[in-house]
C-alpha cells in the first residue's frame, strides 16, 4: 500500500493507515498552465495522527495565490515530491493523537492553515498539528470558514498596525482582491481612509459600487500624479504592497516624507523596481516586509483567540464576507484553477472531496 509520510514522499507502509482522496502534484512546473495540467486526483493512504496531531475531514479548501506559486515551485515553501497542494481549509476533527489537550479537539469544527510536509488541503483529509487548527463557530458558513485562517487575519493585522501608528489614511494596491476588500471594511470601522489601486476598469467599478472610495485605475495616463496628490492630501504615510515590481516604486514615490511601504506579496513580480533612492535618503521613507505568521507568533493564545472570536462575529453578522465564485470537486481542479487564474477578483474557488 502506498502511503504519504512526513517528508512528502510516497512509500510502502505497513502501519495503521487511512485511505484518502487527494490532488497530487508530481513535479514543480514554472509555467502555470503546465503546473495546473500536471495535477492528478488519486486515492492514497496516510498514517494515523501522532500524539500532538489531529486528522481533519475536510469540508472545503480554497485556492489562494500562494497555492499557485507553490505548484510552480516559486513559493518560499517547497515540499518533497509528490505532494498535496493547498495550505488552507476547514473541516471536522475526526481523530486525534494521545495528548490530552489534543484529544479535546475531537468533534470540533476547525479552520486551518498548514504548510507541513505531511499533507495539503486539496484532499478529503489532512493531518495537522493541533496548533495549526482554529476552532470556528457552527454559525460560520462552510465557504467563509474555509477561507478564514489567512486573509481576514492578515487584513486585521495590517489595519490594526496602521491604527496603532496613528495613520488616518493608507494606500493599497491589488485593492480589487479579497484581501483588499477586507482592508476597506476593517479600515472603515477604524475611521481610516483607503486609497485603492486597481489594474482593471471593472475592478474600479466593483469597488465603487461596494462603497469604497479613492479608487485609482493604474492604467490612467496621469495615475502617478493622481496618486501623489491624493496621498499628500490625505497624509497617507502607510502603503501595503501586494504586487511588487514597478508598483512598489510608484507607491513609495507617492507617499509623503516619513512614509513606510509594507511589502506582503509579489503578484506582479518577485523583485521590487523603480525605488526612488533619494526618497529613502532624504525623505526618510522606509520599506519593510509584512508576514502574517510572524505577527501571529508575537501574540499570546488569549489575545489571538479574542481576535478570532471578533472576526468570526463580523463574518456571522455579514460585516465581512469572502466572495466565493464557485465550488468544484477535487477531480475538477483543473477547470476550477484555470477559472480562478483568469479573474481572481471574481472571488475564490472552493475544492470539495464530495458535494
Amino acid at each position: 500500500m502506498w502511503c504519504l509520510i512526513p517528508g512528502g514522499s510516497f512509500k510502502f507502509h505497513h502501519m495503521q493507515e487511512r485511505k484518502i482522496k487527494a490532488v497530487i502534484l508530481p513535479s514543480y512546473q514554472g509555467n502555470i498552465i503546465r503546473a495546473v495540467k500536471s495535477l492528478k486526483t488519486d486515492t492514497i493512504s496516510i498514517p494515523l495522527p501522532s500524539a500532538d496531531e489531529v486528522l481533519v475531514q475536510i469540508d472545503a479548501a480554497p485556492c489562494n495565490p500562494s497555492d499557485l506559486a507553490f505548484i510552480q515551485g516559486g513559493y518560499n515553501v517547497r515540499k518533497a515530491l509528490p505532494a498535496i497542494p493547498g495550505f488552507e481549509g476547514c473541516g471536522m476533527v475526526v481523530e486525534t493523537g494521545s495528548d490530552p489537550d489534543v484529544m479535546m479537539l475531537k468533534g470540533k469544527r476547525v479552520s486551518f492553515f498548514s504548510q507541513s510536509e505531511s499533507g495539503g488541503s486539496w484532499a478529503s483529509h489532512i493531518i495537522l498539528k493541533a496548533g495549526d487548527c482554529l476552532e470556528v463557530s457552527p454559525e460560520m458558513p462552510v465557504g467563509q470558514a474555509a477561507c478564514f485562517a489567512v486573509n481576514p487575519f492578515t487584513a486585521y493585522a495590517m489595519v490594526m498596525h496602521a491604527s496603532a501608528s496613528g495613520a488616518r489614511a493608507i494606500i493599497q494596491n491589488a485593492a480589487g482582491g479579497q484581501l483588499g476588500r477586507f482592508i476597506n471594511a476593517l479600515s472603515a470601522m477604524e475611521g481610516i481612509s483607503v486609497i485603492n489601486i486597481v489594474r482593471r476598469e471593472e475592478q474600479a467599478v466593483m469597488l465603487e459600487e461596494s462603497g469604497a472610495g479613492n479608487v485609482l485605475w493604474q492604467s490612467d495616463t496621469d495615475f502617478q500624479d493622481k496618486l501623489s496628490r491624493l496621498a499628500h492630501q490625505l497624509n497617507a504615510v502607510i502603503a501595503f504592497d501586494a504586487v511588487g515590481g514597478e508598483g512598489s516604486g510608484q507607491l513609495l514615490a507617492a507617499m509623503p516624507p516619513g512614509g513606510t511601504l509594507f511589502v506582503y506579496g509579489a503578484l506582479g513580480s518577485r523583485l521590487l523596481a523603480g525605488i526612488p533612492a533619494a526618497d529613502i535618503i532624504f525623505k526618510k521613507k522606509i520599506i519593510r516586509g509584512f508576514n502574517m505568521n510572524e505577527w501571529k507568533e508575537k501574540l499570546d493564545s488569549k489575545s489571538f483567540s479574542e481576535i478570532s472570536e471578533k472576526l468570526q462575529r463580523f463574518f456571522i453578522s455579514g460585516k465581512l464576507r469572502t466572495l466565493v465564485r464557485g465550488s468544484f470537486l477535487l477531480e475538477e481542479c483543473e477547470e476550477a484553477l484555470f477559472g480562478y487564474i483568469r479573474n481572481m477578483s471574481e472571488g475564490k474557488i472552493l475544492l470539495y472531496a464530495k458535494k
